[in-house]
């Protein structure tokens, strides 16, 4: 049989589910981010003939949608529901315009359709919340519906959620509830399924009448470490109450003074433009690609925060529209299973050159040795273990530097890898008693979820008594580079954070083996935003070493996504702490100036980068470049 398309937007569509009802007319719910947000349609098939009724269309995020047709041959369609403006800017200290993050409020939404007509059960679907982070302290969190009719004319509905209110540790069940005359039951939960949020189970109806449900559970019970095996379990779903047919109502108008104000209403062209940007410099052309490769996943969310794995992918290639991304699950989930499933989805989403997801994962020592991210650009690679042997073996000594990041960095070498630094001026960071140019050649300067790691007193960093994590000032990248160390700049999110963290690199080609080549040599920027920043000297990029004859002359090219209020450049001479020497406040879209090192010292290596801030207070670094001035 050929062939039907039941979608022709150019979005992604996603999280297909079908049922057919008695008159073999087949339907199929999808998500669509057609409209800029997540939006639920029901494609009805008859013959080759298709059509497409809305389900959920307002700017909020509508997803993951399950569908089963009742003894009526009403279609019943549930979905989870999320705020506006979902997963743009947001960041623990960010102070600026915010959308929300992945998992802030997650709901199910049931709708029943016949023929065109789109109206709901009446009652609400049983919520338990749970504490949060996030202000206001307890929240729901629903996801992953799942949808069956009984025999007798019941609608069951399975929902995931974290089962305890403290929201502690990463661990979800399944709950069951059903509709029936005008309410929903309470929620029962479905015994032994605890396992990762993402966890769907199948349901059927028996010759009898009843639901069975089978699903499968790795038996955790708090952290993703202590999974083990999976195992499949099945329960019968059913009631000794008398069921009722289910009232539908019309479908309820949004919340009461809800509004949507779009974060980014010029976020296509600002993606377009990055896209178009073309860079030469030394008889060679790049090309910017933007991604991050700090995103956790439930795989090690330590608590209900950061929603499921394929969020990570719907935010890569929806939300941010970035052309890379890597999971930055710590040791990835840190089981057999957790790697193969990261290693697999990696490969899954490849499409290049349009989105390259790359092979990542957080390595996590305490302060004073710190947590290092970790990039491949080949699948296989299993994460480093720690060195056993105490702390002396950990950490080592500030002059020696630390047997455990040195056996990191031979690991690195021998799989042609790279790591980064993150948070460094906190208790997750470190004192800069280690480095090897060769594989630890950036540095995340700039965290979402956290702050700026750049120097003391620069915009938007780490201060005592104002820090995430503990405060360790040892740690910013100032004395990094005064020690001689080459870094480059990055910027990720890690937990919560969305939209407010880019990688961009210049690459000659879109491949994964290019991103990690252009991090090798710094050829890469950290922005807050889709923000253009391109720094030459002559031939060379952002984060060459070279010499030069004559004081060093740099071209400076930025196009910001609002008013570019100050260009700073920073510069060291040898161990002496870096100054700023050139300050302006053009307020204006777009700049391209020259500036020359009339001061610059001869004979000496001096490292110079340049750093924007908005108006908005968005922020973009440009990787230092190392110039040795010989007259």
């Amino acid at each position: 049989m050929p062939r039907v398309p039941i979608a022709s937007s150019p979005a992604n569509e996603w999280s297909p589910s079908a049922a057919v009802d008695s008159k073999g007319t087949v339907y199929v719910a999808y998500d669509t981010y057609e409209n800029g947000n997540y939006d639920v349609k029901l494609a009805r098939l008859t013959g080759r003939e298709v059509k497409t009724v809305t389900v959920a269309a307002t700017p909020r995020f509508e997803a993951r949608p399950s569908i089963a047709i009742d003894k009526q041959d009403r279609v019943w369609v549930a979905y989870e529901e999320a705020d506006v403006n979902w997963a743009k800017d947001y960041g623990s200290k960010w102070p600026g315009k915010s959308g929300v993050p992945f998992y802030l409020d997650r709901r199910i939404a049931v709708r029943v359709v016949t023929g065109d007509q789109v109206e709901q059960p009446k009652g609400e679907v049983p919520t338990m919340a749970v504490d949060t982070l996030y202000p206001g302290g307890r929240r729901v969190r629903l996801s992953m519906p799942r949808l069956a009719c009984d025999g007798d004319g019941r609608t069951w509905l399975l929902y995931r959620q974290h089962p305890l209110a403290t929201g502690q540790g990463e661990v979800w069940a399944s709950f069951a509830t059903y509709h029936s005359g005008d309410d929903w039951s309470p929620a029962l939960p479905i015994p032994n399924s605890e396992n990762f949020i993402d966890n769907r189970p199948a349901l059927v109806r028996l010759s009898s009448g009843v639901i069975a449900a089978i699903y499968s559970t790795d038996k955790r019970v708090g952290s993703t470490q202590s999974g083990r095996d999976n195992d499949l379990n099945v329960c019968v779903l059913s009631s000794d109450s008398a069921a009722e047919e289910s009232t539908v109502v019309a479908v309820a108008p949004p919340p009461d003074g809800e509004k949507y104000e779009p974060v980014h209403p010029n976020e296509l062209a600002d993606v377009q433009r990055m896209r178009d940007c073309r860079v030469k410099a030394g008889g060679k052309t790049y090309q910017l690609l933007r991604g991050e490769f700090h995103r956790h996943t439930e795989m090690s969310s330590h608590r209900d925060q950061d929603g499921p794995f394929e969020e990570i992918w719907r935010y890569g290639l929806d939300a941010a529209k970035m052309d890379w991304l890597g999971p930055g699950d710590h040791d990835n989930g840190q089981r057999e299973y957790t790697w193969w499933l990261t290693q697999k989805q990696c490969d899954m989403y490849f499409h290049s050159p349009m989105f390259m997801p790359m092979f990542t994962y957080e390595r996590s020592v305490t302060y004073p040795s710190g947590h290092r991210n970790v990039v491949f650009a080949k699948r296989g690679v299993r994460p480093l273990p720690r060195l056993g042997g105490g702390e002396e073996r950990m950490m080592g000594t500030a002059e020696e530097g630390a047997p455990d990041v040195k056996r990191l960095y031979a690991y690195l070498k021998h799989f042609g890898g790279v790591c980064a630094s993150h948070t460094s001026a906190t208790g997750m960071g470190t004192d800069w008693r280690d480095n090897d140019p060769e594989v630890e050649p950036v540095v995340e300067v700039y965290q979402g979820h956290r702050q700026n790691y750049e120097h003391e007193g620069a915009p938007l960093s780490a201060r005592e008594g104002d820090t995430i994590g503990a405060y360790r000032p040892a740690g910013f990248i100032w004395n990094a580079l005064k020690r001689g160390y080459r870094l480059g700049f990055e910027s990720s999110s890690d937990h919560v954070s969305t939209h407010l963290s880019y990688a961009v690199v210049l690459v000659e080609k879109p491949t994964r083996q290019a991103i990690v080549d252009a991090f090798k040599k710094r050829h890469s920027y950290a922005a807050q935003d889709n923000i253009v920043l391109l720094v030459r000297c002559g031939d060379h990029l952002m984060g060459d070493e070279f010499m030069v004859r004559r004081p060093p002359e740099f071209e400076i090219h930025a196009i910001g996504t609002a008013p570019i209020a100050r260009v700073a450049i920073v510069r060291g001479v040898g161990d002496d702490m870096p100054t700023y020497v050139y300050n302006a406040t053009p307020n204006e879209a777009e700049i391209q100036l020259t500036w020359t090192d009339d001061m610059a010292v001869a004979g000496k290596t001096s490292y110079y980068y340049v750093r924007i801030e908005q108006s908005d207070g968005k922020l973009a670094w440009a990787s230092p470049m190392w110039i040795t001035y010989e007259k």
